[in-house]
């Protein structure tokens, strides 16, 4: 009695794992072998100078593809190798579609290396070396020996004043030239007149009022002098 018991048991085991290997290999042909789960479209967010197609291209991943054969580590860490790229995030929507998220870099200002200039971003890492750009502000008074695109440059990161300025810049297109000379930092409008900061703590507040100060200046058409800040004192406009 207990034979034949064990024997319908093992024979109902045995249906049930030929069940399951048939429904695992109609899973495996739908989810493979069949188009439902085709990369169909590639959506790029986020880019504001890098070209969408130039990152579907990083990426590796290409329309008609099998969705579930992206590695989304490999996907992100080839991306990452454009250093306009501070992060990356990818989704996949299944069944066709994958989105890619790009943090673009902030490039903000330059710095002449040799015959060349180097593009630096928010975080005062080079991105990028180049031919000189008029729409960003040219710092003076570094001078760098070495550096490595992708990588944090010490000399500007160390100079607390320059790091904290930078962000505070950033996309403006009102400055020239940021001159650095010891506690004392120059900025050179394009409207002529320069904003002298020295041993300034509060950098946030102290822009925003010189850049209200420069905008009423020009109202009144002066385009020339100098407004000089010092030791978080009052803004004084010498023509």
């Amino acid at each position: 009695m207990m034979e034949k018991r064990q024997s319908r048991i093992k024979k109902r085991f045995g249906i049930l794992v030929f069940i399951l290997l048939i429904i695992a290999i109609i899973l495996y042909i739908i989810a493979f072998k069949s188009s439902l789960f085709d990369v169909k479209k590639i959506d790029v967010y986020g880019t504001k100078t890098i070209d969408k197609d130039n990152i579907i291209k990083m990426s590796g991943i290409e329309t008609g593809s099998n969705i579930f054969k992206i590695n989304k580590s490999i996907v992100i860490k080839s991306i990452m190798k454009d250093p306009y790229v501070k992060d990356v995030s990818v989704n996949i929507l299944y069944p066709s579609k994958v989105e890619i998220k790009i943090d673009e870099r902030k490039v903000v200002a330059q710095l002449n290396y040799k015959n060349k200039y180097l593009y630096i971003d928010t975080d005062c890492v080079a991105v990028d070396l180049g031919d000189y750009n008029d729409k960003l502000p040219l710092i003076k008074g570094i001078d760098i020996e070495k550096f490595e695109i992708g990588s944090n440059i010490s000399k500007i990161s160390n100079n607390k004043d320059i790091a904290k300025l930078l962000p505070l810049i950033y996309n403006k297109n009102i400055y020239k030239a940021i001159t650095v000379n010891g506690s004392k930092i120059t900025l050179e409008t394009k409207s002529g007149i320069n904003i002298v900061l020295e041993n300034v703590d509060d950098l946030s507040y102290y822009i925003k009022f010189s850049e209200k100060i420069l905008d009423d200046l020009g109202k009144k058409g002066y385009y020339s002098g100098n407004v000089l800040i010092v030791s978080d004192g009052n803004p004084v406009y010498m023509p």
